[in-house]
């Protein structure tokens, strides 16, 4: 299996995203997941550094999102796949804007 290399960019677009928005560091995302901080903070900004399977299962532990899916009670992350794990991460980045009024 693995992540396709090509995935990086988006992946890491996606991470700085949940970041903002969940209001974690870059220092307390690389506590919680044991990935380094400097690896982090090149990934978010050049969106080539390499990502493992383990990183990508623990980001989305870690920004909450395994209740996005819809699994029975005793699966835990563990059973997610890395394609999963990205589809989930990403999601917000492919949603295309509502229309706010009839006009616009």
């Amino acid at each position: 299996m693995g992540i396709n290399p090509n995935q990086f960019p988006i992946i890491w677009q996606a991470i700085g995203f949940w970041m903002r928005s969940k209001g974690i560091s870059v220092k307390k995302l690389s506590f919680l997941t044991g990935y380094s901080k400097y690896r982090i903070e090149n990934g978010i900004r050049e969106g080539t550094e390499w990502i493992t399977s383990d990183f990508l299962h623990s980001c989305v532990e870690v920004f909450g999102l395994r209740s996005s899916r819809q699994r029975g009670i005793e699966e835990t992350i563990d059973v997610l796949t890395d394609e999963e794990c990205v589809e989930i991460l990403t999601s917000p980045l492919r949603t295309t804007p509502h229309q706010g009024r009839l006009l616009d």
